[in-house]
């Protein structure tokens, strides 16, 4: 019964609410989602993608934030903000193929990789000659969850943030066109999975150490709220 009601046609527009965006991830890309906190890099909730568990979960708590699930189809490199950005602007500059990025509200950003870099980390970092400490470079793979962006692109330019909200997209997985209203929740269904291709990630982490690197150096005052750069183009379907 609370899927049905949760799946029922909506006649007029609304705004999309966490439990919305928890379902879009994981009827439209198969991304396990559970209810969390900014803070969270683990929980009690077990990440799903079953609809009538995530119905469920915001049942209980209707504001709680939208966790995704690491180490399942994705792993998340995670750098501080001004560092994210020079490594953004600086790969598409020169070509270095990259997936999808988001901002949080903590003053990060994080670029998501394939599933199973986090773990090899420490080696690719050594084989690399970026094995320093100070790097500020954080990694989070199988049993993490990061803060997950609103999927909707007109929520992009809302205040940041909304209440439940603690990132927002720099790169969305995502073409924006390719993403439904959310009244159209219902008729998404496992065969309707959008693949998410992730980049080789050598070239991205030696220009994600680099920038982490300079930003250590020769540091500036940090941003407020990260800044949307809606310029960017969509992660590659």
């Amino acid at each position: 019964m609370a899927a049905t009601l949760v799946f029922a046609s909506r006649s007029a527009p609304v705004v999309p609410g966490p439990l919305d965006e928890a379902l879009w991830y994981a009827r439209a890309l198969g991304w396990p989602a559970a209810p969390g906190s900014v803070d969270a890099t683990g929980g009690p909730a077990v990440a799903t993608t079953d609809p009538r568990v995530l119905a469920r979960y915001w049942a209980a708590d209707p504001a709680a934030s939208v966790r995704l699930a690491a180490g399942v189809r994705f792993d998340v490199l995670d750098v501080p903000a001004a560092a994210g950005v020079r490594a953004l602007d600086r790969a598409e500059r020169i070509g270095v193929p990259i997936g999808p990025v988001a901002a949080t509200g903590t003053g990060r950003v994080q670029f998501l990789v394939a599933p199973g870099v986090a773990g090899d980390l420490p080696a690719l970092l050594d084989w690399l000659d970026w094995a320093d400490p100070d790097l500020d470079l954080r990694a989070y793979g199988e049993g993490d969850t990061v803060a997950a962006p609103s999927p909707w692109p007109a929520t992009w330019r809302a205040p940041w943030p909304r209440s439940w909200e603690h990132a927002r997209w720099l790169r969305p997985p995502v073409d924006p066109g390719r993403v439904r209203p959310v009244g159209d929740l219902a008729t998404l269904g496992a065969a309707l999975h959008v693949d998410v291709r992730f980049p080789d990630v050598t070239r991205l982490l030696s220009t994600l150490a680099h920038a982490c690197q300079h930003v250590r150096l020769f540091p500036r005052p940090r941003a407020s709220q990260p800044r949307p750069l809606t310029h960017h183009r969509p992660a590659p379907a």
